[in-house]
């Protein structure tokens, strides 16, 4: 029985996922991928012209997703908003997205692709700092790097979409508390 190509491409990009996750995406071959696929090297090239396009594949539709909630964090309407406000619509922006991309995202910070890691972090610091009304930027900074940490934690411990949404409402809620009392009481 031969098998359909969707399931061949289907399974390409699901055992590239696990790879990139365990092993880093340096470390993660053409070769390794089709062995653990039962296939040949050369038949991945009638899927995918390479390893770049099978990790491009697998998060670019979660880099946009990212994309996406970080220009909201941006917006002139948002940044009007009270803090309150602003922490409630980006915690649950972040939860949705995280949940509907777990897998890429977990492939982006865990894969040892830098310019991912960095992308995903370093926007985030970057706007954190910025929108912050704390007023030291190296507690900013701090504070969004325990974010992102915990963020790769909770990514990695929960599958489930419900929970893994109830966790990061829960941490986003904490930080919030934690901001809230750094900031001098004519801001809170």
């Amino acid at each position: 029985m031969q098998v359909k190509k969707e399931e061949v491409h289907e399974r390409i990009l699901k055992v590239s996922e696990r790879l990139f996750i365990r092993y880093g995406y340096a470390k993660t071959s053409l070769k390794l991928i089709a062995d653990k696929c039962y296939i040949s090297k050369s038949n991945i090239y009638r899927y995918f012209s390479s390893k770049e396009e099978i990790y491009e594949s697998l998060v670019g539709e979660a880099r946009r997703s990212i994309l996406e909630v970080a220009e909201r964090m941006t917006a002139p309407d948002f940044i009007k908003k009270s803090l309150n406000m602003k922490v409630t619509e980006i915690s649950y922006r972040l939860a949705e997205v995280v949940a509907a991309h777990r897998s890429a995202i977990l492939v982006m910070l865990k894969s040892g692709r830098d310019e991912d890691r960095n992308f995903i972090s370093g926007r985030y610091i970057r706007i954190f700092t910025e929108r912050s009304q704390v007023p030291d930027n190296n507690l900013n900074t701090l504070i969004a790097k325990i974010q992102i940490f915990a963020l790769t934690d909770l990514i990695s411990s929960y599958e489930d979409p419900a929970e893994l949404k109830k966790q990061i409402l829960l941490l986003m809620k904490y930080h919030y508390v934690g901001i809230n009392g750094l900031l001098p009481k004519e801001k809170r």
